[in-house]
């Protein structure tokens, strides 16, 4: 046996040997049964061996009724002489225990026998027939023929290879490990051995063989092969009164071995009767069939016919370049068709539930939101803001007039109060703006910030109409507040914590504590994406604006506000007046009374008063000749008819438009029409006038001088304004609404697409293999438009379903999602992909490589966001269609490469770790076929140390990745600030070290497991300096280092440092439902040290965190019978990354 390759001999122990008899290698196993004679001997006919494997404990070959039906089939094959039939019947010895390591071994003896057959008779072509777990030996035998090759026996087995029948042999399931319990059902039922039943207590390595067998058969079966499975139920035509249906053991899954020359038979049978071979058949194909089938392909190649005896072996088949390995295609899957794994099973593939929708916070009892903040001070360091601050993007209107009510109602509630001298944490307080659009909500708040810097040692002003705007506000606190230089701030999720930690305690350069800070949330209509950001401690105020009247009282019970009116007649007409600047010499009294007037008619909206006035302005005429000539008006007189006060202030706006807008320049309505499909606020003016287009030829475009006279008459005309420093633009929602609304559908659609095409034009692209973090400023700035235009087109899209869609928007939205997929905020970017892909599929867009980009993108998403079903179905659509693009050159290429890599992630995540293992070895085996930067061998040989380490294979698994980082050490230097790639090699490194720690212990090696403990400590902090300087002190990838490193100080048995670190990582995870497995998990180690500990306190607040644990588990998986759990059980709920 030494002579040849056998991969799981390493590991064979002695106890494992039970049960199983071994034999001398010179006695055989494989009998000649029967000689079936059909016609007289001739060289140029073929002898065919036929070889039956029956199962463990299963009916004998005698009882196949496999002679009768082998001469129906071969007997009008004229070519065929006669058949050579042999058994291959093991001396199975069950005697006191059964060892899957030593039940495969019997399947090197197979191969042994079949190398001495071929030997013998080179010129036989072989077929097999194998019932139930005797297909396991033959698979196993014939994996070995392929693995050594170099020896010319076991060439000559795999040359005489010409089919097999499969008779309810079981392959893989829909998890490794629940692959390794659907042999165990088999083995009890034939043989009434009872092994282990529950997937929390599986053998690492039996699960590990039996999914590696399969996967790397899968490569190798490219032989004709029929699979013949059980139907769940009795047989057809029988029919039971009592007892329970039969359970198939071997159903249509578990038997499909995904080849391409596979052919499936499922039959109404149990599953000892699938060995019966003249009743395996149904209306339209029989086993007979599939013989008769095998005989004919022999009978026409003529390397078979006995003249042909001493032909040299056959030429090994050209490698497939865009195959390498071999790996059995996969058919893209509908979403129904897509199973969960069992959720009562243990393994990562089982936990990973699929979540189409999220919510803001976890749905837990308020005692459970344990999330600390002592670790605010760590979030800070040592760092103080420097104050005062004031982040105000606007300058106050010189034109405000009235409203002293609501300056008096906003002072009482959020001017600061006394502090305590001992500096306690105060709460946080509200007041909420409320009324309709353009009733003057932001000009009030902008009023109230300048006019009270007095008050406040910090104002920051947010824009809250969109969830990108105000991440990207939020973020910029710290850099304002001195806390982050602009180096440092390339992360937003970090940025976003540390400015929450200073909210929570602000404190300020001069040692100054519990500085009062004012933030406003304008235009937060959707109270729902300020919910995360709003500050529940600290010394500060929070001003809302909002048409939402419940934001006075959404957020804190004690929390108030006003519902805006509008201006009064008088100081309506006072600010039309001085808004319009006419009679310079003194208003009279008629002019006051016109104002009086059209101030009436227009309901005191302070933004209607400052269209028109803008108009009139204009035309420089005056009040009263405004309302003179357009008194008779059409569009005028609509409002005097109109009963419904809403709808009246809908026509004050209208009116204010559509006057205002008469007479326009072409070149200003086709500006004024663009940005209002963009986000409102911050409009760079280089998206209209982009000094390096993408496409010069881009009709969208303009020159300077023409978008210059169009913005100047839009500026004079009140409709948009200007920050000349920034050189950017804004224009109120109002007039956005009341601008789409003026035109037509064909040409709103129009002009949606001339917005997208210039957005795109300046947009720079990104890809998931690495981050371009210095395109991350821009991306910022143009995010919100993005996300308005996903909102518009959501608001549009059964009018606009009609119009043609070409790829830039999809494109677009692709962008966005990589984006926020780089910045650490993956869920938001998957509704953007959602919307691009049923874009693409409803208007027949195949352009690639967007449509693959596409699936890999979304599939990198539901990955960082546990979304195990979504990250499986669109890695398989990417790689498929990946596949096709790249046979038309017949050559491999970086995408392919990296779309097998992300397969085999999905693999991971759905617990088939054996077949992951070869798709990340055939992106290896790819990324080698081509010249590639070496830096992208990161990821792929990363993932496979891991998958080496998860199956128990730690040699490997350490070679690999030791490799892996002193090639990356030679590239970058050590602890590169390159890429995050890096760590995530220290952290499986560490791990791997770690579990060769425990083999060691549990060995009594006591002291090579002291040092291998030394070694991966020292990884896991080298990993967690690495995330800190790549991804920033809040990624979670941070966090898991963080846990990485509690969980070696409780081995170390420094408590305080292993609570602190899990209180770190548990502050990273929050309250995010996508982050809820890694909090569950963090939460059950942190309630277990705490109990660990002892002492009333600590175990109160353990059985917290346990319960905290326990519950967030229960929504992962639902249908989880109640156990007793333990930390490996939560381990596998998170990523293999993550571990």
């Amino acid at each position: 046996m030494a002579r040849y390759r056998n991969d799981e001999g390493r590991h064979a122990s002695e106890g494992s040997q039970r049960g199983l008899s071994s034999r001398a290698s010179s006695s055989s196993l494989l009998s000649l049964s029967n000689v079936i004679q059909l016609r007289p001997l001739d060289d140029m006919k073929v002898e065919p061996s036929v070889i039956a494997v029956p199962g463990y404990c299963t009916p004998p070959v005698q009882n196949w009724g496999v002679k009768h039906e082998l001469e129906k089939a071969a007997i009008p094959i004229d070519a065929v002489s006669r058949l050579h039939m042999y058994i291959y019947q093991p001396s199975y010895d069950i005697g006191d225990g059964f060892s899957w390591e030593a039940f495969l071994k019997t399947g090197s003896d197979l191969a042994e026998d079949l190398a001495r057959l071929a030997t013998k008779f080179p010129n036989r072509p072989i077929i097999f027939i194998a019932h139930s777990l005797g297909g396991v030996l033959l698979k196993k035998a014939l994996l070995l023929a392929h693995q050594n090759l170099q020896d010319p026996r076991f060439k000559l087995v795999v040359d005489c290879l010409s089919g097999i029948l499969f008779l309810g042999t079981p392959h893989a399931s829909q998890s490794d490990e629940d692959t390794l319990l659907r042999h165990n059902q088999i083995l009890f039922s034939c043989a009434k051995i009872a092994v282990q039943k529950q997937s929390s207590r599986l053998p690492r390595h039996d699960v590990f063989q039996l999914a590696t067998l399969a996967a790397t058969f899968e490569q190798i079966a490219n032989i004709p092969v029929l699979s013949v499975f059980e139907y769940a139920g009795h047989r057809s035509g029988v029919h039971r009164f009592f007892g329970k249906k039969n359970k198939a053991l071997v159903d249509e899954q578990l038997a499909t071995i995904s080849s391409n020359a596979e052919r499936l038979l499922g039959m109404h049978l149990n599953h000892s009767e699938l060995c019966k071979l003249p009743i395996l058949k149904d209306q339209k194909y029989s086993a007979r069939d599939f013989l008769r089938s095998l005989f004919q392909d022999i009978a026409v190649n003529k390397k078979w016919t006995t003249e042909a005896a001493s032909m040299s072996a056959s030429q090994s088949p050209m490698l497939d370049p865009l195959n390498p390995l071999n790996l059995a295609p996969v058919e893209p899957l509908e979403r129904e068709d897509v199973k969960e794994p069992h959720s009562s099973s243990k393994g990562k593939g089982k936990a990973l539930a699929r979540k189409d929708s999220y919510q803001t916070s976890l749905r837990l009892p308020l005692r459970l939101h344990l999330i600390s903040n002592t670790s605010t001070d760590r979030l800070l360091d040592t760092r103080k803001a420097q104050l005062p601050c004031f982040m105000l993007p606007q300058y106050p209107n010189p034109d405000f007039v009235g409203r002293k009510d609501a300056f008096e109602a906003m002072d009482k509630h959020l001017l600061p109060r006394k502090v305590p001298s001992s500096g306690a944490t105060q709460s946080t307080r509200l007041f909420a703006l409320c009324g309709m659009g353009g009733i003057g909500k932001t000009d009030l708040a902008v009023e109230y910030a300048f006019s009270r810097r007095d008050h406040f040692q910090a104002i920051f002003w947010l824009e809250a109409g969109g969830v990108s705007q105000l991440a990207s506000d939020f973020g910029r606190i710290t850099t304002h507040l001195g806390l982050e230089s602009a180096d440092e701030a390339k992360d937003l999720e970090s940025s976003i914590e540390i400015a929450k930690a200073w909210l929570t305690k602000p404190r300020s350069d001069s040692d100054g504590e519990n500085e009062s800070w004012l933030l406003i949330f304008d235009n937060a209509d959707n109270l729902d994406v300020i919910t995360d950001y709003i500050p529940y401690n600290g010394n500060g105020s929070v001003l809302v604006t909002s048409r939402d009247p419940f934001a006075k009282e959404h957020f804190f019970s004690n929390g108030t506000g006003i519902d805006l009116e509008p201006l009064s007649t008088a100081e309506s007409a006072g600010l039309l007046r001085k808004l319009a600047k006419t009679n310079e010499d003194g208003q009279n009294q008629d002019e006051e009374d016109a104002s009086m007037t059209l101030a009436n008619q227009l309901d005191g909206l302070p933004l209607a008063m400052t269209q028109m006035a803008g108009f009139i302005r204009r035309r420089r005429i005056s009040i009263r000749e405004f309302v003179d000539l357009y008194a008779t008006d059409a569009q005028y007189a609509k409002i005097h008819n109109v009963a419904h006060p809403v709808q009246e202030h809908r026509y004050g706006y209208t009116l204010a438009t559509t006057f205002n807008f008469e007479g326009m320049g072409p070149d200003a309505t086709r500006l004024v029409q663009l940005i209002s499909f963009m986000n409102p606020d911050r409009i760079r003016e280089d998206i209209f006038v982009n000094p390096q287009p993408v496409n010069k030829r881009n009709a969208d475009t303009w020159t300077a001088s023409t978008f210059e006279d169009a913005r100047y008459e839009l500026l004079t005309s009140s409709i948009i304004k200007r920050n000349i420093n920034k050189k950017e633009l804004w224009i109120h929602r109002v007039v956005q609404a009341e601008v789409r609304t003026r035109i037509d559908e064909g040409r709103r659609y129009h002009t949606f697409q001339a917005a997208v095409r210039l957005m795109a034009e300046i947009w720079p692209p990104g890809d998931l293999c690495s981050q371009a973090s210095q395109r991350w400023k821009l991306c910022e700035d143009l995010l919100p438009h993005l996300e308005r235009f996903y909102q518009l087109y959501i608001e549009y899209s059964e009018s606009w379903d009609q119009f043609h869609m070409d790829p830039t928007f999809p494109t677009l939205l692709n962008e966005a999602a990589v984006y926020l997929h780089e910045r650490g905020f993956s869920h938001e970017g998957k509704p953007y992909l959602k919307l691009a892909l049923d874009l693409c599929s409803k208007a027949n867009i195949t352009q690639e490589p967007l449509v693959s980009d596409m699936h890999l993108t979304m599939g990198a998403l539901s990955n960082e966001t546990n979304d195990a079903q979504s990250c499986l179905e669109h890695n398989i659509l990417c790689l498929a269609i990946r596949k096709d693009e790249a046979s038309k050159t017949k050559q491999p290429d970086l995408r392919l490469a990296f779309a097998h890599s992300q397969m085999g992630i999905a693999y991971m995540m759905v617990g088939k770790y054996a077949l992951a293992t070869e798709y990340f070895k055939q992106s290896v085996e790819l990324l080698k076929s081509i010249e590639v930067d070496p830096d992208e061998f990161g990821f792929p040989v990363c993932n496979l140390g891991l998958a080496y380490w998860i199956q128990g294979e730690l040699e490997q698994a350490d070679k690999t990745l030791t490799d892996l980082l002193l090639q990356r050490e030679g590239l970058h230097g050590k602890l590169d600030k390159v890429s995050y790639k890096t760590g995530r090699v220290l952290q499986a490194l560490g791990n791997v070290r770690a579990s060769r720690a425990m083999r060691a212990e549990s060995a009594g090696n006591h002291e090579d497991a002291r040092k291998l403990w030394d070694e991966s400590f020292a990884l896991h902090q080298d990993c967690l300096q690495q995330y800190e300087s790549t991804l920033g002190k809040f990624n979670h990838r941070t966090a898991d280092a963080c846990h990485k490193l509690a969980e070696h100080y409780i081995r170390r048995k420094k408590h305080v440092l292993a609570q602190d670190y899990l209180d770190r990582a548990l502050s990273i995870w929050g309250d995010r439902q996508w982050f809820k497995n890694e909090s569950a998990r963090s939460s059950f180690l942190r309630g277990t040290h705490l109990l660990s500990m002892g002492g009333k306190a600590n175990v109160e607040k353990g059985n917290l965190w346990i319960e905290r644990a326990k519950l967030l588990r229960k929504e992962i998986l639902p249908d989880e019978e109640p156990r007793q759990l333990e930390t490996v059980d939560f381990d596998d709920l998170v990523c293999f990354w993550s571990i």
